[in-house]
């Protein structure tokens, strides 16, 4: 593998040598702070060293084609002088082969629909499997079909129409709230490295100590390295460029009322913020039932699942699409970032079984 070192002042110039000794789909292996030497570090801005190569270097590592790993930043010890990066963005397939589908097949009993049980294999709620099952019924009779493959396909259909699409546009405010340890901060400089290095899009970021101190170092850090401003208030009176806006709020205990009525009153002076409520999709189903009905005192528009790593029934995600009014904005798996960071869709939440139906 032919390694190149660049040194840079920021994101952008690096990213610009890149593409210019590599090429456009070049692949970053790892970004790190360059330490100041002598008495130069009292006045020297410091500067980044990042490893690239070009991309035929890297087929080996199964390099996602529509995700250039030009922005694989590490912020996992961000704190520190290094910046380690891994190398490990992958494709649907990749993801989805890996899966464990944790299902079994309900007893076959002819005319009679399974499709219930079987959601219920998937982790959806007896309450949800329900619901899919009356509009079954409603739309194509009582009577399930012989074959098991047709009664999957229906059923997938089915579910299909409840997915609300989340359509975010190119521009406006993103707030992100969330319960701690649900991976708000890193969700958030995922779609910000996105953004910035692969859609080109310019970005400003607020990190808002509301209802506390927020202590999320790493996002200014990270922030820094892609020559992002980092605003610590929020003045309504400011007009800012027509950019993409990403608002950073601390973790917030579901008991907190005082917490809760806080970011109401900001929110409210923030018109037109599409909020974003972020969960550890590791967490049992209840408990992020019982955090999303805790936080939809807030005007949420998003939902954005993290951890997905950490679980293997993405399925079980169909319950905050069946009970709630929110859409699904991103799926995120891992530390990497941008990383495992996908557009939520309905396939992603099928089990394989579903989807070779």
């Amino acid at each position: 593998m032919n390694v190149v070192p660049f040194i840079a002042d920021n994101a952008a110039d690096a990213l610009t040598q890149i593409r210019s000794k590599l090429g456009p789909e070049a692949v970053v292996l790892n970004v790190r702070r360059l330490p100041a030497t002598g008495l130069s570090r009292l006045w020297s801005r410091q500067r980044i060293e990042v490893l690239a190569c070009a991309p035929e270097a890297v087929a080996e590592r199964e390099i996602a084609p529509s995700i250039p790993a030009l922005a694989l930043l590490d912020v996992r010890d961000v704190s520190g002088p290094e910046f380690a990066a891994e190398q490990g963005t992958e494709d649907l397939s990749a993801i989805t082969s890996r899966r464990a589908n944790r299902f079994s097949m309900p007893a076959l009993v002819p005319g009679k629909w399974r499709s219930a049980a079987l959601l219920e294999t998937m982790g959806v709620t007896a309450l949800h499997a329900e619901r899919v099952l009356d509009e079954l019924k409603r739309i194509h009779g009582d009577r399930a079909p012989e074959s098991l493959g047709s009664e999957l396909a229906l059923t997938r259909d089915v579910l299909k129409r409840f997915w609300r699409d989340a359509r975010l546009p190119a521009r406006g405010t993103h707030v992100f709230l969330g319960p701690p340890g649900s991976g708000k901060t890193t969700a958030l400089c995922k779609w910000l490295t996105q953004a910035s290095l692969i859609e080109g899009a310019s970005a400003r970021v607020w990190r808002l100590d509301v209802p506390r101190a927020n202590t999320a170092e790493s996002l200014s850090v990270h922030c820094e390295i892609l020559n992002t401003p980092v605003e610590r208030s929020w003045n309504p009176a400011v007009t800012w460029p027509e950019e993409l806006h990403f608002v950073d709020l601390p973790g917030v205990e579901t008991s907190d009322e005082v917490a809760f009525d806080e970011i109401q009153k900001l929110l409210s002076i923030m018109p037109g913020a599409r909020v974003t409520l972020v969960l550890n999709a590791a967490y049992d189903s209840t408990l992020l039932q019982n955090q999303v009905r805790a936080f939809s005192r807030l005007p949420i528009t998003h939902l954005l699942f993290t951890h997905l790593d950490e679980e293997t029934r993405w399925s079980k995600l169909w319950n905050f699409v069946l009970g709630t009014n929110y859409s699904m904005s991103f799926l995120s798996a891992g530390q990497n970032i941008p990383g495992r960071f996908l557009p939520a869709t309905a396939e992603l939440l099928f089990p394989e079984v579903f989807r070779a139906s």
